[in-house]
């Protein structure tokens, strides 16, 4: 068996769609069930899919008031500072309102403070001096609505303040206009607007919206994460237009350096743009990639493409590195992963808590030491509210705030071990076994997912938070082929025949290992067209595997043995005169431990009944055949009767009854046209039935005439067995080899 690494739930509808919905949308059966299964049945939950809209601005609370505060900085000259966040979201936000104010004005500039030194949002630091005395009018975009005193500081020194922001309200909240989706005194349609998507509606609202605006907007929403549904998704849609037509030279520079041709898509934006704004400001330098999205100049913005290029490559291999040593120091037995150290960058450990989490399955805080306090980043799985679990279990921290699945905490320097033991006491009071989950939208048979119908579904496009690619599920499907692919052999390719489909598991090359052709398989995976050499099909990408059955390697061919595979703690399987080299070797007739993780079958052995009385009735999760011999009956065949009487007759008919092997035996296999090794097991069979007498290497006649039967000997019998051995278990094929060894188990 091989275990997934995610539980697996199947979505079930709980409402069937009206046939007049399923007619006004046009829907196939894969739209309609995959649609059905998430909840979306009213033709109101499916306008905010296939027909999305934008609301006027001024709907915003608070809209008025910016709109008009800004349009009299800009009137009267004032100088206006837009203020920040350094991720993709914040650094979109930035480029978006500062070009747009520059149309109007060039009093403008902006600021991004640092992630390390300064921290998120408003900062006393940078307002005391910087702001005050040298702006009238500070805009701060995706930040500002927790920074109450600091905002405070710059109205009291004659500096006015409007926030736009869609983080959530906590309970002291500026005394300025505030623009916010999500107002609790407002009632915009759309509430969960990114910030570059809220600073959207204001440049719309001041009437400086440009078509270009939208490349900005879908890379911040698609980067934040929002909900790509509503308003959001018609955005991103827009927006992904726009790159695709005409995108902004930056985000063009950017591309060419990251080696990406072709379409770009929201996945373009999640796994190459996106990672790439947010390097920057991770490792403290957010400003380049505001600068990379502003330039004009094709020569300058090549050269900040290839410094973010840079910046990504460095902390790729910073997260390595902390990932690495982080990894070393969960032992795997806790339910939830807790660890820290000094010196590791703080930019990048959210990431290496989300990489723990994906490799253990299980919740992770990852800290680094800062001063006399230790910062964390923590990442949970789905039904783990980590939150929840920090306010109601734990009493060793100094703060800590985000939402159920990803947080900040700050743990005292001199509390740090008690905190990881609190917690991981309390996950271990659950008696639980936590596992991620992933959610099955439609599971693929024969015929029930045509190219066709998938080409129609691309419509339900642009997928993202909250409107998932859906995932399919592929149940226990005969493999036809499977193999590893790749430099260094790290992925895999499977087909299923029987659906027509390949499948491509990046970072699943070890499935090789698991299962072979022929065998069968439960896969989970995204679906998308693949095109090569002009030919189109369907293809699934990997997330997960599963295996009911008993994985049986056959690695019976010297080009099929893969060693790599086999653990010095399997249990081995060998025969009866070979030496055991510890505990977890058995020979053959003897019962094996009842529950067991891996065999091997290392030798051939003696007979099929010893093979038979190790393996009945035993639970093994995966047996790796090679059964290896010395010797090869197949082909050589053993001593028969009429073989038998050649040589007793060569034996009477000797001058004085007998025969000489040391000086005799060549002459003798020679004439009798067998191998020396087939003369020897003539030899020892007669001498089983005492045809002939051998002593000192000399046969002489033996006392039995002609009634003799040949199942009386011993020798005979073991060879007999190991012919039955050697054909059923090396001769067969590898289907009928795993079937056979399979009832062996189950009997």
């Amino acid at each position: 068996m091989y275990q997934s690494k995610y539980e697996w739930k199947v979505r079930k509808k709980t409402a069937d769609m009206e046939e007049e919905t399923v007619q006004a949308f046009k829907l196939n059966n894969l739209e309609k069930t995959v649609l059905e299964n998430r909840g979306y049945t009213a033709q109101a939950d499916l306008n905010r899919i296939f027909r999305p809209e934008s609301y006027d601005a001024s709907l915003i609370l608070g809209m008025e008031s910016a709109t008009s505060r800004i349009e009299k900085a800009i009137a009267n000259d004032e100088s206006i500072l837009v203020y920040g966040d350094f991720d993709a979201d914040g650094i979109t936000s930035t480029v978006l309102l500062t070009n747009a104010l520059k149309q109007k004005t060039l009093n403008v500039e902006f600021i991004i403070p640092d992630r390390i030194s300064d921290g998120y949002g408003p900062n006393m630091s940078i307002f005391e001096e910087v702001v005050v005395g040298q702006f009238d009018l500070v805009i701060t975009v995706d930040n500002g609505i927790s920074g109450k005193k600091e905002i405070a500081f710059l109205t009291e020194n004659g500096v006015d303040v409007i926030v736009v922001d869609h983080h959530a309200f906590g309970e002291n909240i500026p005394d300025v206009t505030i623009i916010h989706p999500d107002h609790p005194e407002g009632s915009y349609p759309c509430n969960a607007l990114a910030g570059v998507g809220i600073t959207y509606k204001l440049v719309q609202a001041l009437g400086l919206d440009r078509r270009e605006d939208l490349a900005l907007v879908a890379i911040g929403t698609v980067a934040d994460l929002v909900p790509v549904i509503d308003e959001n998704k018609k955005l991103v849609m827009e927006g992904l237009e726009v790159l695709n037509d005409r995108p902004l030279l930056g985000i063009k520079s950017l591309l060419r350096s990251a080696g990406h041709d072709g379409l770009i898509d929201e996945e373009t934006i999640g796994f190459t743009i996106a990672p790439r704004l947010n390097a920057t400001g991770r490792l403290g330098e957010a400003s380049i990639a505001v600068e990379l999205l502003m330039e004009e100049d094709p020569d300058a913005a090549y050269e900040l493409s290839m410094a973010v290029e840079r910046m990504n490559q460095e902390r790729k291999q910073i997260v390595e590195e902390i990932h690495a040593e982080a990894a070393e120091m969960i032992d795997g037995t806790s339910q939830i992963n807790v660890v820290y150290k000094e010196g590791w960058h703080p930019g990048v450990i959210g990431i290496v808590a989300s990489r723990l989490v994906d490799q253990f399955g299980k919740p992770a805080i990852v800290f680094t030491l800062d001063g006399e306090s230790y910062r964390g980043s923590a990442r949970s799985i789905e039904g783990v509210d980590l939150h929840g679990v920090l306010k109601e279990h734990s009493n060793h921290y100094t703060s800590y705030g985000g939402h159920s699945q990803a947080l900040g905490v700050e743990v005292a320097d001199s509390d740090i071990e008690l905190f990881k033991e609190e917690l991981e006491q309390y996950f271990e009071s659950l008696g639980l076994d936590l596992r991620p989950v992933k959610h099955i939208d439609y599971q693929l048979k024969s015929g029930n997912m045509t190219m066709k119908e998938f080409e129609r579904f691309e419509r339900l496009k642009p997928f993202g938070q909250s409107f998932r690619a859906p995932i399919f599920m592929v149940n226990n499907a005969k493999i036809g082929m499977i193999r590893q692919v790749g430099k260094d052999k790290s992925h895999i390719k499977i087909t299923i025949p029987e659906l027509d489909l390949d499948v491509i598991g990046f970072k699943f090359g070890h499935l090789s290992h698991e299962v072979g052709n022929g065998d069968t398989i439960s896969l989970i995976g995204t679906v998308n067209i693949n095109e090569f050499n002009q030919k189109r099909s369907l293809q699934m990408v990997l997330l997960d595997a599963g295996i009911d059955t008993v994985q049986i390697m056959d690695m019976r061919s010297r080009t099929d043995q893969q060693f790599d595979m086999i653990s010095k703690d399997d249990v081995f399987l060998i025969q009866k005169d070979r030496e055991k080299k510890g505990q977890n070797y058995y020979h053959y007739g003897e019962r094996l431990p009842f529950v067991t993780g891996s065999v091997v079958l290392r030798d051939l052995p003696d007979s099929l009944d010893d093979l038979t009385y190790s393996l009945n009735d035993i639970h093994v999760s995966k047996m790796i055949l090679i059964f290896h011999s010395k010797t090869e009956l197949f082909f050589s065949g053993i001593p028969g009767r009429n073989d038998i009487e050649k040589l007793r007759n060569v034996v009477e008919s000797a001058e004085d009854g007998s025969i000489n092997l040391a000086r005799h035996a060549p002459p003798l296999s020679k004439k009798l046209g067998v191998t020396m090794t087939f003369l020897k097991m003539m030899t020892d069979i007669m001498e089983d039935l005492q045809i002939i007498e051998l002593k000192n290497g000399i046969v002489y006649k033996g006392n039995v005439d002609t009634d003799w039967n040949l199942n009386e000997s011993t020798h005979f019998r073991l060879l007999n067995s190991r012919m039955e051995a050697e054909t059923r278990l090396k001769m067969s094929s590898t289907n009928e080899l795993k079937q056979y060894v399979r009832a062996l188990i189950s009997n």
